[in-house]
């Protein structure tokens, strides 16, 4: 399977987690608002790509071997993509260089 496809199937996760949310009426959990003083219900999180490959290795889809080349091929791609584990563009990652140094914003002088 192609990375794409993994992130189909982490779309269906998705879309079937809402689902079972909805039908049995699951609400968000609540949050304190160190801004405003007050109780807010928080969002639910997306299911990521690594927790997908996690859940392959808990329930024993995938063997350590084959959950490491995952975790690899993964790690790889999203370097050359720029993405982050939810499939979004990752504009944080622009302003560094490969070590991981914060790029200069100022010229060379």
């Amino acid at each position: 399977m192609s990375i794409k496809q993994h992130f189909d199937l982490v779309d269906d996760l998705n879309k079937a987690l809402s689902q079972i949310r909805t039908d049995l009426n699951i609400q968000p959990p609540m949050m304190w608002c160190p801004n405003c003083q007050k109780r807010h219900r928080s969002k639910f999180t997306d299911i990521s790509i690594t927790a997908m490959y996690y859940a392959l290795k808990r329930f024993e889809l995938c063997d350590k071997d084959e959950f490491n080349k995952l975790q690899r091929d993964w790690k790889k791609y999203s370097t050359s993509e720029n993405i982050d584990i939810y499939g979004k563009k990752n504009d944080r990652q622009e302003n560094y260089n490969k070590k991981g140094l914060k790029k200069s914003t100022t010229a060379q002088r």
